[in-house]
């Protein structure tokens, strides 16, 4: 499965990314939800409460249910830098969409 993203990075330039999606967890420390892709020396945070995060759970698990093969994290913004790299953004809550 493939997921199409809005990602900024060190400098808070926007880009549109498609990456392979292998996974999502939550850091209880920084209260963020990490995406896993095929890009190993970067990380894909996403600052969000814990409800929020079990809400975008829910919805990938449906995506996936369905056969989807892409997921669309639509306006939210994630933040892409170097494994480790902090960042401070206001927490997100995803809507995603299948295409």
């Amino acid at each position: 499965m493939y997921i199409a993203m809005q990602c900024a990075d060190s400098n808070g330039m926007l880009n549109t990314e498609i990456c392979t999606f292998y996974g999502i967890r939550y850091d209880t420390r920084y209260r963020s939800a990490i995406l896993s892709t095929e890009h190993l020396n970067h990380d894909y945070v996403i600052p969000m409460e814990a409800a929020d995060y079990e809400d975008a759970v829910k919805q990938i698990l449906s995506a996936m249910a369905s056969g989807a093969q892409m997921i669309n994290l639509g306006e939210s913004i994630v933040s892409r830098g170097k494994k480790g790299e902090a960042r401070q953004v206001q927490p997100q809550k995803l809507k995603i969409t299948t295409n």
